[in-house]
């Protein structure tokens, strides 16, 4: 006989001795038991004891067994924990399927998007996209410089943390480094949103957007500078050539006796470090000492 017709019957008082034994054997007699005693204590009207079987066994029985069982399920509630935790940050990163592609100091790479636009990513530079939904909406995520050239077809986006360049096809650069936010059009045109602003490139036009301030400017280059291993600074702060001249290095800079605030115009060769410090340091009278990846820069005594 089963459980619940044993459970029925003694809840009659129609066991037999087989029955009996075999009831006084089960996991949960002992549980059944109190509770039959506790339930004496207290008068009511007559049950339906079919009704009250099932309202006893759907609400009572449960509860005891998971009290007598908590401690075996309390490992497996851990370990089902641990799943929906993974299972949640699965999704919410990896299920985005978005292709990333990271540079690390002194390293440039290229890399072909979706629909044959290209990309050269300087040094120390981030950028993510939908390859699968490429189609449908062409935006690329940037963190630091890069350099599109981006075929014709539906509005490509490149976003940053301090504006948005929107095209439909043409060449420009993008550079978002801290608080300096940079666009060159080299060809077509760019639209260039900064907070409330929309600003419209054309070929050989750049605009610069630096402790709130947008500058407009000029470019005779056909492409940016760095993709021929040369950066070029016009009216820099010189931290800003500093932490520059670190990222194409791969060194550490400190400085000692130099104003960083100053304004920094010239370039630096970006295949040979000597040469580079030389270009840096020269224009201040400055000097420079080198120590493997550590460079230190300061006033001639």
């Amino acid at each position: 006989m089963n459980k619940e017709n044993l459970l029925v019957k003694w809840l009659e008082g129609d066991l037999n001795d087989v029955e009996l034994k075999e009831f006084l054997r089960l996991e949960n007699y002992k549980s059944y038991k109190k509770l039959y005693l506790y339930a004496h204590h207290f008068k009511s009207p007559l049950v339906d004891k079919q009704k009250e079987y099932a309202r006893f066994k759907s609400k009572t029985i449960d509860t005891i067994s998971l009290q007598e069982d908590l401690n075996w399920w309390r490992p497996m509630l851990k370990i089902a924990a641990i799943f929906v935790l993974g299972l949640g940050i699965y999704l919410t990163f990896f299920n985005q399927e978005l292709t990333k592609v990271k540079t690390s100091a002194a390293e440039q790479t290229n890399i072909l998007l979706p629909y044959y636009s290209d990309v050269v990513i300087n040094a120390a530079s981030f950028i993510k996209y939908d390859e699968k939904g490429w189609d449908k909406k062409r935006k690329v995520f940037l963190q630091g410089e890069a350099f599109f050239k981006v075929a014709k077809g539906v509005t490509f986006e490149v976003k940053t943390d301090l504006g948005i360049v929107t095209v439909l096809g043409t060449q420009f650069n993008v550079k978002q480094r801290g608080k300096l936010f940079e666009v060159q059009c080299f060809e077509g045109l760019v639209n260039v949103k900064i907070n409330k602003s929309d600003l419209m490139l054309r070929a050989g036009e750049t605009v610069r957007f630096f402790e709130k301030k947008i500058i407009m400017g000029i470019t005779s280059l056909t492409h940016p500078s760095w993709v021929d291993g040369k950066s070029i600074f016009e009216s820099i702060l010189y931290s800003e050539v500093l932490a520059e001249f670190e990222r194409q290095f791969d060194v550490t800079i400190v400085t000692e006796n130099v104003d960083a605030e100053k304004l920094f115009t010239g370039s630096f060769t970006n295949n040979n470090m000597e040469l580079a410090l030389k270009s840096i340091t020269q224009p201040f009278k400055l000097t420079y000492n080198i120590d493997n990846k550590n460079v230190k820069i300061f006033k001639f005594d």
